[in-house]
């Protein structure tokens, strides 16, 4: 798993994906909207963005064009990385923003093979540093999750590192099987469990 997570940190930093600071500087909190079909390759990629200093905002598929420009305006997100299915809802959630005055860049979601050349257990993947130390980013937005948005717009819910790791310190012993996805909060927590063993 490290290497695909490595593989795609690398991938997502060569498009210049963390805003830029002096060295000896904490960067401020970036969030990076997503919006893609649910799958493990959705928490790879949450755990990349992560691992470059960069905050997950994990959008509901079922949400609205209006409700994706919503939240990634609640949140400050400077991109919004999409699966192939949603490109024209990025677009369009793009467009809404413009009109707002407020920019955000729209980047089709790279997946890469597990096997052969060019995949995620390609020996000459280099292994990216993480951009922040444990003590950095405790406090720091790890992910956010929404509300359903029944009584109006999803409401972002804003999840700390140091509250992601206590949640599933608690949970671990714990075992179960979630179908919810990842955008999901018990969806997204169950996949962490999984994770990390």
């Amino acid at each position: 798993m490290s290497k695909a997570v490595d593989r795609l940190a690398g991938y997502y930093s060569s498009l210049n994906l963390p805003l830029t600071c002096p060295a000896d500087e904490i960067p401020q909190e970036q969030v990076i909207a997503v919006l893609t079909s649910t799958a493990v390759d959705e928490t790879l990629l949450e755990i990349a963005l992560a691992k470059l200093g960069l905050c997950a905002l994990l959008l509901s598929i079922n949400n609205s064009v209006a409700a994706v420009a919503h939240l990634c305006k609640q949140t400050k997100s400077t991109h919004l990385i999409y699966g192939p299915k949603y490109e024209v809802a990025a677009r369009e959630a793009q467009a809404v923003l413009h009109e707002e005055g407020i920019d955000v860049t729209i980047i089709p979601e790279k997946r890469f093979p597990l096997w052969g050349p060019g995949g995620v257990r390609d020996s000459k993947i280099a292994s990216v540093p993480a951009r922040l130390t444990p003590e950095q980013e405790a406090k720091r937005t790890c992910v956010i999750l929404h509300s359903s948005g029944s009584t109006g717009f999803p409401k972002p819910v804003f999840i700390t590192h140091y509250g992601l790791i206590a949640n599933m310190a608690t949970s671990l012993p714990k075992t179960g099987f979630s179908a919810l996805p990842l955008f999901h909060g018990f969806g997204h927590f169950s996949m962490w469990v999984i994770y990390s063993f």
